[in-house]
């Protein structure tokens, strides 16, 4: 990987779905150079500051992702191919607090309109103008609802937050983690076959990509 000037001279905000999957594969330093130096999340994306052990209930998502991981991983009535998968992954996970008391996970705390913000995008009432039936997940209406106070971008590959982000502030810029691996190779801070490769770990993460169900690889090949 060459040195580059990242692809976002903007803030930008991430959910849980794409720092999962640039962490579980270990490209996460990849990730902050993409989105400008710093991983920016809410905290209910990651909170460096919750104990331990806090309730699955009440810990932020990539903790509770986390802990799937170290159950996983050990568990002999897991499926093998799941059991490995969370192997592979989590010595990422763990390297959670580092990357944070490092600078490069910065948690962010949501503040006055972005509360009001946060409460109407969880609501199914309220997104159902957005032709949503449910309201958006935690992490999604957190870090929106910072993208769209701040004018932040939003690095997220959920379909109903862009859906929502699209239709609320059409002008905030949306980084899904197909764009992103291509940006990377763009601006050379990957080779294209370290970009397919990349998305094809993702994809044996648990990635779901759309790209998949159309047989249309990162980049074309030869």
């Amino acid at each position: 990987m060459s040195a580059s000037e990242p692809p976002s001279e903007g803030l930008s905000v991430a959910d849980t779905v794409v720092v999962n999957y640039f962490l579980a594969v270990g490209a996460f330093e990849l990730l902050r150079q993409l989105l400008g130096g710093a991983v920016r999340v809410p905290r209910a994306v990651y909170d460096p500051d919750e104990p331990d052990e806090v309730a699955d209930e009440a810990a932020s998502e990539l903790r509770r992702g986390l802990r799937l991981h170290r159950k996983r991983s050990t568990d002999r009535h897991t499926a093998r191919e799941l059991r490995e998968r969370s192997a592979r992954a989590l010595p990422h996970f763990e390297a959670l607090p580092e990357l944070s008391s490092r600078g490069g996970l910065r948690a962010i705390d949501l503040a006055g309109d972005e509360l009001t913000t946060y409460a109407r995008l969880r609501d199914a009432r309220f997104v159902s103008r957005f032709s949503l039936v449910a309201g958006l997940g935690g992490g999604e209406a957190a870090a929106l609802a910072i993208a769209v106070n701040r004018q932040y971008d939003l690095a997220t590959n959920d379909q109903d937050a862009i859906k929502v982000a699209t239709g609320l502030a059409p002008n905030i810029g949306i980084h899904r983690i197909r764009s992103l691996l291509t940006r990377a190779a763009d601006v050379g801070l990957v080779t294209k076959d370290e970009a397919r490769e990349l998305h094809a770990a993702m994809v044996r993460a648990g990635f779901w990509d759309r790209g998949r169900s159309t047989n249309l690889p990162l980049y074309p090949t030869a």
